[in-house]
């Protein structure tokens, strides 16, 4: 089925001497890309205690994921966001969603 939300996982760690606050100000001006990315439903990032790194998306259907991440790397914005991280450390995965619930709206 070609209507079913996908979610991409995407961790890694920041490369030696990047501050969380001078990554941050880059990860938000990814903004700018996935705004002109059809089909973004939501977004998240996170980090754990250990420094790793967790983005989420929820795509509207695979063709949206597909289409997002093959014009990810030739996107200023994107360019911007890898050189602050360590590309060993990526790593990526899509699953189709299950069950999604909002339980409240906050603005972060």
């Amino acid at each position: 089925m070609t209507d079913i939300q996908i979610l991409e996982t995407v961790t890694f760690r920041l490369n030696d001497g990047v501050s969380d606050a001078e990554f941050m100000t880059v990860a938000r001006g990814l903004d700018g890309y996935l705004d002109r990315c059809e089909g973004l439903c939501a977004r998240t990032l996170s980090c754990d205690e250990t420094g790793l790194w967790r983005e989420d998306y929820v795509w509207a259907n695979e063709a949206a994921a597909k289409s997002a991440d093959a014009g990810f790397m030739a996107a200023p914005e994107a360019q911007a966001f890898m050189a602050l991280v360590t590309r060993e450390s990526v790593n990526m995965a899509h699953a189709q969603v299950a069950l999604h619930r909002n339980v409240a709206q906050m603005a972060v």
